[in-house]
């Protein structure tokens, strides 16, 4: 006889909440292992990415040349035509003076010889240099003894540039050195290149020595005019300053840019420290330094200057931070983003504003900042807290642009100003001697400042080098 046996209530009870607590377990796992694998997904395209990166960078390492393209295409590109600063665009017109006149006729047509009908009458106008030879002059000078001021006096000529004679009497003159300067300091071309051009162009047999030897005196005959640019600068609204690394005699040196749109100052020195800033500058400079975060421009004794930092620099590591950053600590980087790029939009509109309503955006934009980077907010990200800090170490410094027209919220013209000499520096190193550097930073100053106020470079240097000849001033920068 079979005995059948019940289950007790309660122990049915506790299998079923033992099952249910097994299934919910269950279902915790399985959304674990999927949140673990969408991390290891992620995780392996960033090591994929990682790699693809690290063999980008080990074969421009085994380039032998800088490879010219870009490794991201941009995305908003730079507006085309001439910067400012850049001189004054002139369309090309036609010409008031024609100085001969060639026709070719057309008696009938080339093909059969059968005569035309509807003849039109076209013009073109090809303006050419001709072959050009070199124009030696000789100048004749007299010199005698005063009897009463017991002393030899010497006559010279207003366009003679030197007074030697004998065998250091044949020299090259003022338009060819201010040529070759030109080629050399502004347009970065070599000395063998400077030699090899004026050659073949105007017949000029100088070898690159003689041009090497002659930039010295050139930038001796033109160390006023950069006395005077020098001391534009101190006096300036507004100037930016950026630098870059240089050598002189194989030494570490840096090479010094100070600038505004009517002048450009170049000075190389062998450090990187505000001392060269408070060199150029004075010690109290009354106008706004425009630069970038480097923190020899913030130095204490600097603590009271005016400024303005460069937001081409803080929205370009704010991009690279959105590129890397995910969850919450991508917001930091997209509202600083946000706020830099609405203070751009707001001076950009500011001479389409009543004076009220550009009062109001500014300060709802400075309000904005304030919370971003206030010291009572908590960022969990490290980077984040670290840019942060950074802007707050700038905070008055950031948006001072709004106020004042003349003042850019990029450091961009000093970079542009900076350009040639990075190229000096790639394709024809840089200077081998003090001497050579000092020589630079003259003709370089002076070339530069003169293509800003669109003024004739040969002109004039050739006036810089002639005796009794004052050269044109450069417009002051506060007009």
């Amino acid at each position: 006889m079979s005995r059948t046996h019940k289950k007790k209530p309660q122990q049915a009870s506790d299998q079923e909440e033992r099952v249910s607590a097994l299934e919910l377990e269950l279902v915790r796992e399985r959304a674990e292992n999927q949140r673990l694998r969408v991390n290891q997904t992620r995780l392996q395209q960033l090591l994929e990415r990682l790699r693809e990166e690290n063999q980008n960078l080990k074969r421009e390492a085994l380039r032998q040349a800088t490879p010219f393209a870009r490794r991201k295409r941009v995305e908003v590109r730079k507006k085309s035509g001439r910067k400012a600063g850049q001189g004054v665009f002139r369309r090309r017109e036609k010409p008031k003076r024609v100085d001969r006149t060639k026709k070719a006729r057309l008696p009938g047509c080339p093909e059969c010889g059968s005569r035309l009908k509807e003849i039109h009458r076209h013009e073109q106008y090809v303006t050419d240099i001709p072959p050009v030879r070199p124009v030696t002059t000789r100048y004749i000078t007299y010199s005698g003894y005063c009897s009463k001021c017991h002393c030899r006096v010497r006559s010279h000529h207003p366009e003679q540039t030197s007074e030697a004679t004998g065998a250091a009497g044949v020299l090259v003159g003022p338009r060819a050195k201010a040529l070759a300067a030109d080629l050399k300091h502004r347009l970065g071309c070599s000395y063998g290149k400077v030699s090899e051009t004026l050659n073949d162009a105007f017949g000029l047999q100088v070898g690159r020595s003689g041009w090497c030897q002659a930039d010295p005196h050139l930038a001796k005959t033109a160390r006023p005019v950069y006395q005077d640019l020098l001391e534009g600068i101190r006096h300036s609204n507004v100037v930016h300053v950026d630098e870059t690394g240089w050598r002189v005699d194989t030494q570490p040196s840096w090479l010094w840019v100070f600038t505004h749109p009517k002048a450009t100052l170049y000075a190389i020195r062998d450090n990187r420290s505000s001392d060269v800033v408070v060199e150029i500058l004075g010690k109290t400079f009354p106008g706004i330094l425009a630069s970038d975060g480097f923190r020899a421009y913030d130095e204490k004794r600097l603590s009271e200057w005016l400024k303005q930092k460069c937001l081409a620099h803080l929205l370009r590591d704010l991009k690279e931070m959105q590129e890397v950053k995910r969850g919450g600590a991508l917001r930091f980087a997209r509202d600083g983003t946000a706020l830099l790029q609405a203070a751009l939009a707001l001076k950009k509109d500011k001479p389409t504003l009543l004076p009220a309503e550009f009062q109001r955006r500014a300060e709802e934009l400075e309000e904005r900042l304030d919370r971003l980077i206030a010291r009572k907010r908590y960022l969990t990200d490290a980077d984040n807290r670290r840019f942060a800090r950074r802007l707050h170490r700038h905070r008055e410094h950031l948006l001072r642009f709004l106020y004042v027209d003349q003042l850019d919220a990029t450091n961009n013209l000093a970079e542009r100003q900076l350009r040639p000499a990075v190229i000096t520096r790639k394709t024809n190193g840089c200077n081998r001697s003090h001497g050579g550097a000092e020589a630079h930073s003259i003709l370089a100053s002076v070339l530069a400042t003169a293509r800003q106020n669109s003024l004739p470079i040969l002109d004039y240097l050739v006036s810089v080098q002639r005796y009794g000849e004052t050269p044109p001033a450069f417009t002051p920068s506060s007009d």
